[in-house]
């Protein structure tokens, strides 16, 4: 995948806006909590600030690789960090609000599916 300008600017200011704060679809943010904990992904008595924090500590990691997932013409900036021992990773859309956020079962197959195009760290991006 060819990274053009204008989807590099979209990318980096969706990463911006959502470690400002982060910003769930209506009605979103307690359904994906619930599952998260019916998977085991989060503790019984996770809360949303948790899942958030989290969430918050992905997107804000200087360790974060970032990879670009196409779903038909749309990009979905995606960042994937370790937090505690696990990989997670965090899907925004390109206006800065949150897709979803969780720890993949095997991320390196999970990575490799062609819809995920890895475009470089949080480092090497200078993001």
């Amino acid at each position: 995948m060819i990274v053009d300008e204008a989807t590099q600017i979209a990318t980096i200011q969706a990463i911006e806006e959502i470690r400002k704060q982060v910003i769930w679809k209506p009605q979103k943010s307690i359904p994906h909590l619930q599952k998260r904990i019916n998977l085991g992904h989060l503790p019984q008595e996770a809360t949303l600030a948790q899942y958030n924090a989290i969430i918050t500590s992905i997107v804000t990691s200087r360790d974060a690789k970032v990879y670009l997932y196409r779903h038909e013409t749309i990009i979905y900036p995606t960042l994937v960090a370790i937090i505690e021992n696990r990989v997670w990773l965090v899907m925004i859309g390109l206006d800065g609000v949150l897709e979803t956020a969780f720890p993949p079962d095997n991320p390196e197959r999970y990575l490799s599916k062609p819809q995920f195009f890895y475009w470089g760290s949080v480092q090497e991006l200078k993001i």
